[in-house]
């Protein structure tokens, strides 16, 4: 499929909507890397510009709240500050349950179709027309600012060849129409109760409570080594951050992580040989 740009959501985190999964076409379109891009919110602030309208910003916030469809079109902005005109479409993904699990937001570049609009409304002869009464000022102010932001557009926008590319989702995920909402098997996403997400809230404080330890582990234990008493060494405290980096190991055997393909792996077996093959000997030496 020739507009395969497009990221996937997590629904049944709210508020946040962490990215799942982003394909290669959305990376070359907005020049992030998809390391960038993975469990950023999939309504894409790090798109929004000063010209990106606050009524759209509301209405994609509430379709993702809703768990709405939404099409839409406003201006995004790449990596490097180019505005564009995107076509938005976001289709809530259901699984057997009905439940809505997933959000896919595709992203289509519609400025060449924009540009023409406006050559054509730069052509037009307002003598061969028919009189209209007067534009109301506010009006006149949104059409002056849409032709500046056009005018901006060509001046940094850029024809990029169309690309191809494997796409691993049914082909009617990224097609809007009136029909029921897709279903969407989710098998690869479920996880053990065991399995903790490395984008979840309690991987983050935790994560947070290793680095007070490590400070503590860097600062305080050389400062009591070399100033303190000796005879009455900080045993409970010590023995306290011990048991910490212990503790963080065996999580890290049940953390999710993201793959070189940009998938959220929650396979027990694969994130415990992921860890083996990775950090976890330099996290033990640490912790002895």
């Amino acid at each position: 499929m020739a507009d395969s740009n497009f990221v996937l959501g997590n629904a049944q985190v709210p508020s946040l909507y962490p990215i799942v999964y982003c394909s290669d076409g959305f990376c070359e379109l907005t020049g992030f890397a998809r390391a960038q891009i993975m469990q950023k919110g999939c309504a894409c602030k790090f798109l929004f510009g000063p010209d990106t309208s606050d009524e759209h910003v509301a209405q994609i916030e509430k379709a993702l709240e809703c768990k709405a469809e939404l099409k839409l079109e406003l201006i995004f902005y790449k990596k490097n500050g180019s505005p564009f005109w995107c076509l938005l479409d976001i289709v809530p993904i259901k699984n057997e349950k009905r439940e809505v699990v997933l959000f896919l937001a595709s992203h289509k570049d519609i400025t060449h179709t924009k540009m023409a609009e406006m050559h054509v409304g730069m052509d037009y002869d307002p003598e061969e027309a028919e009189p209209e009464e007067p534009e109301p000022a506010s009006n006149a102010y949104g059409r002056r600012r849409s032709r500046a932001v056009l005018y901006q557009l060509s001046g940094h926008y850029k024809s990029d060849k169309p690309k191809t590319g494997k796409l691993k989702l049914n082909n009617t995920l990224l097609q809007g129409s009136s029909a029921p909402l897709p279903e969407y098997k989710t098998s690869a996403l479920k996880k053990s109760r065991w399995v903790l997400s490395h984008y979840g809230v309690f991987k983050t404080c935790w994560d947070w409570l290793i680095l007070i330890a490590t400070f503590y582990v860097a600062i305080v234990v050389p400062y009591n080594a070399s100033f303190v008493n000796t005879d009455k060494p900080s045993m409970v405290s010590d023995v306290v951050v011990e048991s910490l980096f212990i503790v963080d190991i065996l999580f890290n055997f049940r953390t999710t992580f993201v793959n070189k393909k940009g998938e959220v792996v929650s396979d027990s077996k694969t994130i415990a040989f992921n860890y083996l093959k990775s950090w976890f000997v330099v996290d033990l030496f640490a912790a002895l």
